[in-house]
């Protein structure tokens, strides 16, 4: 009989990420603005619990990102070689620092940002804006949010989006923060419209629900109306050491974001951990979790400072588009995944998760269109081999595979995947359904 399956698919903001000086504001309690934010939240939640925000292209988020912040003089000194190395190492999107809240100027040198944009569009990689807010003083965070979203190079190019990062606490008053975070944020999208993709960086989940005092009552529902992608600052490293650690965070940070907006096909690109304290085996684990997850993409802050090993790992962070239905899938599953065969929002992988398994267990699956050795099976990350052809064009019969009890685990979830042949963006076309987990 088929297996039960219990669990579905799938930081700590206290430490500090940037080089940036905490300012102590002295700022009037702002009683009201607590009843207004309460009063606005049902209806947020209500209208929102569904859809995404807008109907901007989330394309600038999908795959694997790297980061530039103001002061990684390397990058700013030398734009082409910089490009040139990213694009080496299969980097699609950069994002870079225009500003923060106490820099003394809206954009830090914007000759040396032209430099940036024009080397990264030349070879293909698209470039996205952010700036930290304090939201202490707001007329100038909107300011310097609109200047970066303005800029053009001398030659007219511009950045492919803008994010804000939200992470300044200095305005200790928790409503009078979330109201000037709102604020902001619906008057840059107004500014802006419905199509022009924004994303928002936001404090690690799980470090939040840790320590939930940092930031009470983060507006995750109304940030997602306003917002096209959540970027989590998972940051692994400030939580712990080791494989385990890092993979379980990472898939913490994504589910919370799932479950507090509402949207489990919300697209987020996860924010590894500090690439100065990564390990190789880490940031493996780190993406692995990205890839049951069906994560739009994922990157490591920052790209000065990512080692050989972690590059190497990061080279497995997929081209996801948004996914329906989200992974990993629960066991037993019939929903058709794949690409070309009734559903391409899962165009690389699928995977599926099932609970602990004591024994030898018996896979069943149908295949569309697997040519030999086209799908290869992954049971916890070990390499089963590639899955025998299919039918040409349509739906085979069901096959079998015995996956052996020394590869499942007795007493933790476990993990199976199928993993086409290609790459963005020459998918292959294949598809799975009607997966099974059963005793012999």
């Amino acid at each position: 009989m088929p297996v039960t399956v219990l669990l579905p698919r799938q930081p700590d903001p206290s430490c500090p990420r940037r080089r940036w000086r905490r300012l102590r504001v002295v700022l009037p309690l702002l009683v009201v603005l607590a009843a207004v934010t309460a009063a606005e939240l049902p209806q947020a939640a209500a209208a929102h619990a569904k859809t995404p925000a807008t109907k901007a292209s989330i394309r600038c988020y999908r795959g694997l990102g790297t980061w530039v912040d103001m002061y990684d003089t390397k990058a700013w000194n030398k734009p082409a070689a910089a490009a040139k190395d990213m694009q080496a190492h299969g980097v699609l999107t950069l994002y870079v620092e225009t500003a923060n809240y106490h820099w003394p100027v809206d954009v830090n040198r914007p000759d040396a940002l032209a430099g940036l944009i024009q080397q990264c569009h030349l070879r293909g990689i698209r470039v996205v804006a952010w700036y930290l807010p304090g939201f202490a003083t707001p007329g100038k965070d909107y300011r310097r949010s609109m200047a970066a979203i303005e800029y053009r190079t001398p030659d007219g190019q511009k950045f492919d989006s803008f994010a804000l990062d939200i992470e300044a606490t200095i305005v200790r008053n928790a409503t009078l923060r979330n109201y000037r975070l709102l604020k902001l944020s619906k008057k840059i999208r107004a500014a802006v419209g419905p199509r022009y993709p924004l994303g928002a960086i936001v404090m690690s989940p799980a470090g939040m629900a840790k320590y939930p005092g940092i930031w009470p009552d983060f507006p995750y529902v109304k940030l997602a109306a306003i917002y096209d992608a959540f970027v989590p600052m998972g940051y692994y490293t400030y939580h712990g050491d080791g494989y385990t650690n890092a993979y379980s965070d990472t898939l913490k940070n994504i589910r919370i974001i799932r479950k507090k907006t509402g949207i489990p096909a919300i697209p987020i690109h996860v924010i590894a951990g500090d690439a100065a304290k990564s390990s190789p085996t880490e940031t493996t684990a780190y993406v692995r979790a990205l890839r049951e997850s069906g994560a739009l993409g994922g990157s490591m802050y920052d790209w000065a400072t990512t080692n050989a090993g972690s590059w190497k790992a990061l080279r497995n962070v997929r081209f996801n588009p948004r996914q329906r239905p989200t992974l990993p899938g629960i066991l037993p599953f019939a929903d058709r995944m794949g690409y070309r065969c009734g559903d391409r929002s899962h165009p690389k992988e699928a995977f599926y998760q099932a609970p602990r398994q004591a024994g030898d267990r018996v896979l069943s699956f149908r295949f569309y269109d697997a040519q030999a050795d086209e799908i290869r099976l992954l049971v916890n990350w070990q390499d089963v081999g590639a899955l025998p052809a299919g039918a040409a064009k349509k739906w085979s019969d069901v096959q079998q595979v015995t996956i052996p009890a020394a590869m499942l685990k007795p007493k933790s979830r476990n993990v199976i995947g199928f993993v086409a042949r290609g790459d963005y963006p020459d998918w292959s076309v294949w598809g799975v359904r009607d997966v099974t987990l059963t005793a012999p």
